[in-house]
């Protein structure tokens, strides 16, 4: 028996047993002082005629030669190294989990190793794989770490949520002892880098509290935090500079520049340059110019100090000169070998080739910027179609930029910055008088922030993208950008060898062309935020939504600048808004009054004033002539959004709204418009209303009109309806995907922060939880309060509840601007479904529901508040109320009826003849 059961492990263990010889030997070789390249090939070969076994001290030795390998990694090719550090550190960890090991520090260290080593070669998604399982399986150190890991490298792909969550696990697992001090003040630190690349002037509030956490910690250390105070100084001089308190940021930057190491060439540059931006800010343009060259001098490559010395020709009016400067910036971003001239434009074929194309892009709006100020100084035409080119070359870029970044950050930089090169190029054009160039760059401003209403990570989580597809969407990514970088530093002269890489750019970028075609067909939802923009073409835009009765009517808007083109049939009409920090204050003004009834003559009037000054800066009178008696599709730009077109007044008479003169309904966009209405919809059922009347949360109040308003109209329209207990969440939300028309009576708002919520029985549904559900409906009515109504912020328009409901699928909503009246509300409606049933479009039925309620109504009950708040936006067309109007069953009966009675038909003819 015991001679059997010899022989029976011997066919389970290999025969030869690593030993502590071996180990001995493997240190021997390890410390041995030769040649680096001959050590690691002793030690490869040790291991290969060392038979692989479930042994500790084997794996442990894997562990230790990738360590090795690591430390030894920038003496030779340091990618090959670390990437042969993995597959050993690999090679431990299999036969740890092999010996079932759970927890142990050997095991900790090879797991925070492996995740270590990944994030090095930016292998973030195989790094996260490894450093999650520390985080939950680790000692208290190690998990500590782990998560700190984690935040940086979720930081680098860009998902700043989950960086935020994991260093905020990081801060709450570390003891409150001077151990930690260290820890505690670099994760601090890390908390205001990640919220700094979030947007400092949206996060400053955090960035500031982050730092404030991390300086009092090192009021009280006994080591040297040199190093740490230096990055308190950059970042809070990056905040002041952002948040343009010039003067602070100098004493920042002053404080940073003066603890860097002499040769730390990269930081010094950077700094510099931030001195050098400050100062010219302030107009101190000889110490500007300093720090500017020095900046240059420390980096070469560093392009952002090129387009800062433009901008400080510009100020001094040497415009030639800056516009050098500008095209140097360019230049260096891609080739600064080649000569160029301050009128160079990039060809379009070199901007895919770009490896940093943030920087370009930046430099590109810089000089269209200075083209024009040059415009502004000599009047010459000719510099604003520099400009105009310029800033078309620059649109381009955006896309490639778009369609090749998956980080958050996107998101933030076309709210900030690429809304600033569309408004810039709309001034162009309407400088130009061109207003088709104009069209173009107000659609696709629109177009861009509609695609980038939600975050990378949140499209991945609504369309439950599987990791290994995020992986390797991010691995393509990574493959096209390490390519570019490698012709970045590439030797010029060897033109086989640029061509080689340039191909192996364009092989990427079709390889994740391909990808993102293959996510069309599974994840549609998702691919949607890969597509490049498709702005519809002028021509076909007249086509389609002008005629005589039809116009459009298009803004762009921000605190400084604003512009308006009505598009009519034959002419298009282009006006620039002339005070827009008047008229924005006044919509402010406007949305408070309407916000309550009003009790006598004076509010009426005080109304009128203010709705009459907006109407003359949006309206002017050649637009006012030519929109009476026609239907108006408005597409606003920010402040706008949060306006009701039709209560604006356009004369002095008393409740002269201009309503009674035309017909509105509002659009996101015209290509948003035209491809939206293309989708296909194919609902099972016709109308659910629902009405939860009581709720059982924040103490909101009853809707005793809502029940009586959803009754009503199911006697209009054939459907279900959902009361009371039957309207919760879950079971409204399961039908959303069903209904050809979907209407929502209910409490809603804007939220405490940043996320609009619409009430049912027993939850709040947020704005993020709509994108993630899917509808086929027609039409959505969100008969609730401030369904239009969000968030502002810069170039961005407003997050709300009806484009979330956009998003998810539907063709046309109904919506508010402000908290309504239940009982007028309740009327609109019902005449609202009234005129639906009669066969009006949908915009024409609400301005006929409106207009009879202004008819059968008077005094107070005529202000704006109980009728102006319920707005069109979207697709026009009539709407079919009678559920039984379609049913596909019934065309199939009916097509078989009609065969069969062809073929009965023929069968008798045939047999006629036969006779």
């Amino acid at each position: 028996m015991k001679i059997t059961l010899f022989f029976l492990l011997l066919n389970i263990i290999p025969f030869t047993i690593y030993s502590q010889q071996d180990k001995d030997e493997f240190n021997k070789l390890l410390n041995l002082s030769i040649d680096l390249e001959l050590k690691k090939r002793k030690i490869d070969s040790f291991f290969e005629h060392t038979n692989e076994q479930y042994d500790i001290v084997l794996a442990d030795n894997y562990h230790d030669y990738g360590v090795f390998l690591f430390k030894k990694r920038k003496k030779t090719n340091e990618i090959e190294n670390l990437r042969k550090a993995i597959l050993f550190t690999k090679k431990s960890l299999s036969i740890k989990d092999s010996l079932q090991i759970k927890s142990s520090k050997s095991l900790d260290k090879t797991l925070y190793n492996l995740g270590f080593f990944n994030s090095r070669i930016q292998e973030y998604f195989k790094a996260i794989t490894y450093l999650i399982r520390l985080s939950e399986t680790g000692q208290l150190d190690k998990k500590i770490v782990a998560n700190s890991e984690l935040s940086i490298a979720y930081k680098n792909i860009g998902d700043y949520h989950k960086a935020l969550s994991t260093i905020e696990k990081a801060i709450g697992l570390c003891p409150n002892n001077s151990k930690y001090d260290k820890k505690r003040v670099n994760f601090y630190l890390l908390k205001a880098d990640i919220y700094s690349s979030m947007g400092y002037k949206r996060h400053s509030n955090k960035i500031k509290s982050s730092l404030q956490k991390a300086d009092s910690i090192l009021q009280s250390v006994s080591y040297n935090p040199v190093k740490q105070k230096n990055s308190i100084f950059q970042i809070e001089g990056n905040l002041l500079l952002k948040t343009e308190n010039y003067r602070e940021a100098i004493t920042n930057f002053s404080n940073a520049i003066s603890r860097l190491h002499p040769l730390d060439s990269n930081y010094r540059a950077i700094t510099h340059n931030s001195l050098g931006l400050a100062f010219l800010k302030i107009k101190q343009l000889d110490s500007s110019k300093l720090h500017l060259e020095e900046a240059i001098k420390y980096n070469p490559s560093y392009t952002p100090a090129y387009e800062n010395l433009g901008d400080f020709y510009i100020t001094k009016k040497e415009f030639k000169k800056g516009l050098l400067f500008y095209q140097k910036a360019i230049q260096y971003t891609f080739d600064p070998t080649k000569t160029y001239d301050y009128n160079d434009i990039i060809k379009e074929e070199n901007l895919e080739l770009i490896p940093n194309k943030y920087y370009t892009l930046n430099h590109l709006i810089q000089k269209a910027n200075g083209w024009m100020q040059y415009y502004h100084h000599d009047k010459n035409h000719d510099h604003l179609i520099q400009a105009l080119k310029t800033f078309k070359i620059a649109d381009k870029l955006v896309d490639i930029i778009r369609f090749e970044s998956s980080e958050y950050k996107s998101k933030l930089y076309w709210r900030e910055q690429a809304s600033s090169l569309y408004m810039k190029a709309v001034e162009v054009s309407f400088l130009l008088k061109k207003s088709e160039d104009a069209y173009y760059f107000m659609e696709k401003n629109k177009a861009i922030l509609l695609l980038e209403d939600i975050t990378n990570e949140q499209a991945k989580d609504n369309a439950k993208l599987p990791s290994e597809l995020a992986s390797r969407e991010y691995f393509l990514k990574q493959s096209i950008y390490l390519s570019e970088n490698k012709l970045n530093i590439l030797d010029n002269t060897s033109k086989d060898s640029i061509l080689a890489v340039k191909k192996e750019i364009y092989q990427h970028k079709r390889s994740y062309e391909v990808f993102v075609d293959s996510l069309n067909i599974k994840y549609p939802e998702y691919a949607i935020n890969k597509q490049k923009v498709k702005v519809l073409p002028y021509s076909n835009f007249t086509t389609k939504f002008i005629s005589d009765k039809e116009v459009v009517l298009q803004y762009i808007l921000n605190d400084d600048q604003g512009y308006g083109i009505l598009h009519t049939k034959g002419k298009s009409i282009f006006f620039e808004i002339s005070n827009p920090k008047e008229l924005i204050r006044d919509i402010s003004i406007a949305n408070h009054q309407v916000t309550t009834w009003f009790t006598n003559q004076q509010e009426l009037a005080a109304y009128q004033k203010t709705a009459y000054r907006i109407f003359n800066q949006l309206i002017p009178e050649d637009v006012y002539s030519a929109i009476k008696e026609k239907n108006v599709t408005i597409i606003p730009d920010y402040a706008l959004q949060q306006l009701s077109f039709e209560t604006l007044i356009t004369s002095e008479h008393d409740h002269s709204y201009l309503i009674k003169d035309t017909e509105i309904r509002y659009a996101y966009s015209m290509s948003y418009l035209d491809q939206n209405k293309n989708k296909n919809r194919n609902p099972e059922l016709n109308f659910l209303g629902v009405a939860p009347i009581d709720f059982k949360m924040d103490n909101l109040g009853s809707l005793i009109h809502s029940k009586k308003e959803v009754t009503n109209i199911s006697d209009i329209v054939s459907g279900d309806i959902l009361l009371k207990e039957k309207s919760i969440k879950d079971s409204v939300i399961s039908n959303f995907d069903k209904y050809n028309i979907l209407h929502l009576s209910t409490h809603a708002d804007v939220g405490a922060i940043t996320n609009p919520w619409i009430a049912f029985r027993d939850q709040k549904m947020t704005l993020q939880e709509i994108y993630a559900t899917k509808n086929q409906s027609e039409m959505v009515v969100l008969s609730a309060c401030k369904t239009s109504l969000g968030k502002i912020n810069k170039g961005e328009g407003v997050m709300s509840l009806a484009r979330g409901f956009f998003y998810a699928g539907t063709n046309s909503v109904v919506s508010s601007l402000w908290s309504v009246n239940d009982k007028a509300n309740q009327e609109l409606m019902i005449d609202f479904y009234k005129n639906i049933d009669k066969g009006s479009t949908k915009s024409s039925a609400l301005r006929n529901a409106k207009l009879h309620y202004l008819n059968t109504h008077d005094g107070s009950e005529l202000s704006p508040f109980y009728w102006g708040s319920l707005i069109l936006i979207g697709n026009n067309t009539p709407i079919s109320l009678d559920q039984n109007s379609f049913k596909p069953y019934i065309v199939f009966i009916l097509l078989m009826l009609v065969i069969g009675a062809t073929s009965l038909y023929f069968f008798k003819k045939k047999n006629r003849k036969a006779k």
